[in-house]
């Protein structure tokens, strides 16, 4: 009768599959593997028009780069100082008329170059700072937030 008073300790199984969580060894899971798309850490992480007119923004830049007359000179290397203006014009000429905003264009320049996007403002000519903040401005109100009435 001792044997039987003295219960032999549960062996649960597997832990990895489950029978931890399992003690009674009921084979219906109620746990649902569907994605729930209403979760917030589960966002849409990729816009597919938003790659391909940042990719055809690159393409653009890229040919008009290999059409300027400074396409001899690596991309890959530091740009002087002295050329990222002249660079930024011969490219922003030949694309002109297309579907991209300037301050699209300068940053993707920018990228494509590796230059810095204070050091590209710095060395622009003053029409184009001018076309980059007044599209801000149209955009994010960025002078009438600070109450700025003229540019320069």
């Amino acid at each position: 009768m001792e044997e039987n008073n003295q219960q032999s300790p549960k062996k649960l199984g597997d832990k990895i599959f489950g029978a931890h969580n399992n003690p009674v060894k009921e084979f219906e899971y109620t746990d649902s593997f569907d994605i729930d798309h209403g979760n917030i850490v589960i966002e849409d992480q990729f816009d597919e028009e938003d790659y391909l007119h940042k990719k055809k923004l690159e393409e653009a830049i890229y040919e008009a780069f290999k059409n300027s007359r400074w396409y001899p000179l690596s991309y890959k290397k530091k740009v002087p100082k002295d050329l990222i203006p002249h660079l930024f014009q011969e490219i922003l000429e030949q694309m002109t008329g297309n579907e991209f905003s300037f301050s699209e264009k300068f940053v993707s320049i920018c990228d494509f170059l590796s230059i810095s996007y204070t050091k590209a403002y710095e060395s622009i000519p003053i029409r184009y700072k001018e076309i980059i903040i007044n599209e801000l401005e149209e955009k994010y109100k960025v002078l009438s937030k600070r109450k700025i009435g003229r540019l320069f």
